[in-house]
């Protein structure tokens, strides 16, 4: 077997640029849509949004390598980081590790690449360990071959091998000239930004220079590339989208890790996947330009418990509560009787606060109304 490393060409990737013309234009135009919206809300809820935006990539990185975070953790530590640039006291390692990578490159998406910017954002994701040979802020320098594989003990698959450490600082040296020559900020060399992500975010996975950390950084990479493409930083949510579908890109992934230095397929994912993202970031913002609109026609109008109610389903993001609100729930959130609570969501249903959701049967179900009736959805069901 000779994996892609190992061909006498690499690493000169090869791709056809007509293919993917047609979607960097859509990545443009939707970069400059989102933009736009962003610049429609409030100052205060912009942040909101941005927050919202980090605290799910952030979430779906992890998740991608089978991590899972503390919510609130992560959310605490963003704000933190936005407000002071310092991280909460006796903040969760990982929590605190996911929100600083994704600010740090936010923050420098204008910086060129460098062993130690990668070194530190590798560092902010692994936590230190005690009794552990992981190499943290450094390149990996374990002999062994540095192998992906699954399955039991003794029946092992081979997925990929990444080149042995003693070529990983030359490797690494070649990726980042590369990147910074193709950089569009200063760089001599023109290629379309949706490309350039994508085959950064693939080579440096294939030279996989650490450790551990590699996806996380890898994808790090694809959103510091396409910031600078764009001349600010992206809101394509790009993790989020990946582990939408994670088994097609690990997929992806080991179909590039072989063979020839044509990369048409790979890019065609990845730039699917751009575009999705971007979408999934139009959503975010979309909502949260709903919630801002639904407080300025309704937020008077609640009380107390109401109010509770309401914060606790925006708190559901955009998918809202599954099977709706209910009175069963407004009693757990609210901690009031039944009576209570049926008197309170009569007075939102006849302000047209809440509305009625079809099919409820013996339960009746509400939903948020949409205070745009002209724009935006609501609560998705």
């Amino acid at each position: 077997m000779r994996w892609i490393w190992q061909q006498s060409d690499w690493p000169d990737y090869r791709y056809d640029k007509r293919l993917f013309e047609d979607r960097e234009h859509v990545f443009l135009v939707n970069s400059a849509r989102l933009r736009g919206r962003f610049e429609a809300l409030p100052r205060a809820y912009q942040e909101d949004a941005m927050i919202d935006l980090m605290l799910s990539e952030a979430i779906k990185t992890n998740a991608i390598e089978g991590e899972d975070l503390d919510r609130e953790s992560v959310r605490s530590s963003l704000l933190s980081l936005i407000a002071s640039d310092t991280l909460p006291d006796n903040s969760d390692q990982k929590a605190a590790g996911a929100a600083s990578l994704l600010v740090d490159v936010r923050k420098h998406w204008q910086a060129v690449l460098t062993h130690d910017l990668l070194g530190k954002w590798q560092s902010m994701i692994v936590p230190e360990q005690r009794y552990t040979s992981i190499v943290r802020g450094g390149y990996r320098n374990d002999l062994s071959p540095m192998q992906i594989v699954s399955g039991p003990y003794g029946r092992e698959k081979v997925h990929y091998e990444a080149p042995p450490a003693t070529h990983v600082p030359d490797e690494m040296e070649q990726f980042i000239d590369r990147y910074n020559r193709t950089r569009p900020l200063s760089g001599n060399q023109k290629i379309l930004g949706i490309v350039r992500a994508g085959i950064a975010h693939l080579w440096f996975e294939l030279i996989h220079p650490f450790d551990d950390g590699n996806g996380r950084v890898g994808r790090a990479i694809a959103d510091h590339a396409l910031s600078q493409s764009l001349g600010y930083p992206t809101t394509a949510c790009l993790a989020t989208a990946i582990e939408g579908d994670k088994k097609s890109y690990y997929l992806q992934l080991e179909k590039a890790s072989r063979g020839n230095l044509e990369v048409n397929g790979w890019l065609d994912y990845f730039a699917d996947t751009v575009i999705k993202a971007q979408k999934i970031a139009q959503e975010e913002v979309d909502f949260v330009l709903a919630k801002t609109r639904f407080y300025e026609t309704w937020g008077d109008q609640l009380n107390d418990r109401q109010a509770r109610m309401v914060a606790r389903v925006f708190a559901e993001g955009c998918k809202g509560f599954e099977g709706g609100i209910t009175t069963k729930k407004y009693e757990a959130i609210t901690r009031c009787p039944n009576r209570t609570a049926s008197r309170d969501l009569s007075e939102l249903v006849a302000r047209g606060i809440i509305i009625p959701l079809p099919g409820g049967g013996r339960t009746a179900r509400y939903e948020l109304a949409n205070a745009d009736p002209g724009g935006f959805g609501l609560m998705g069901q």
